[in-house]
């Protein structure tokens, strides 16, 4: 019997724990090989590796603080040298700092949005650009899954930075579903609500 994402690479952000865990071993559970990428849970990464191989598929994790554009552009580049494609990526590491509008330290609310808004971005058009590019040799497209947030509507207090960030990855993803259908690349929101992660 064969899974339906058999011979598709995915690459996972902030996959090391919580949300991002679960959707790289669902992903493998399917069939794909998998992209563990982590910013600073090496331990958690390499458990989230492991349990993927010993389903049968391919998995290695990347270290890049995706808030960083080079890292991300380090990170597809090397899910490409090791796994010879990207198929399908999702964009799930956030950061947050809960603090009020009023209070807000400018530092904080631009770590916020390097990571949960700018992240997002590098990591889909880098993404996409390769999905493209195998376009000709591969025939397929790709698929870009955003992890937002029930904060994208929901405007809760304390939270403003993380809010606006949600809010924004959201319309690149709708933006992006538009701009990337005629190369056959799906794009998909999921907005969760709160989950107990570590």
């Amino acid at each position: 019997m064969t899974n339906r994402l058999d011979g598709k690479v995915a690459l996972v952000t902030g996959a090391s724990r919580g949300i991002g865990r679960g959707i790289a071993l669902c992903l493998a559970a399917g069939g794909a090989d998998v992209v563990v990428n982590y910013r600073s849970h090496p331990d958690e990464a390499q458990e989230v590796v492991e349990a993927i191989s010993a389903m049968g598929r391919q998995a290695l994790s990347v270290q890049a603080d995706v808030g960083q554009r080079e890292a991300v552009a380090r990170m597809v580049a090397s899910t490409v040298e090791a796994m010879g494609r990207l198929d399908i990526a999702v964009a799930n590491a956030a950061f947050s700092i809960r603090e009020t509008v009023l209070e807000a330290e400018w530092k904080n609310v631009q770590r916020v949005s390097e990571v949960s808004q700018f992240g997002v971005f590098h990591t889909c058009q880098l993404a996409a650009q390769q999905m493209v590019a195998q376009l000709e040799t591969s025939g397929g497209g790709g698929k870009i899954i955003i992890i937002g947030s029930i904060l994208e509507e929901l405007a809760a207090s304390g939270s403003a930075a993380y809010n606006m960030a949600k809010a924004a990855i959201n319309h690149l993803g709708r933006t992006m579903a538009a701009e990337l259908a005629p190369y056959r690349i799906n794009v998909n929101m999921v907005n969760p609500g709160w989950i107990d992660t570590p």
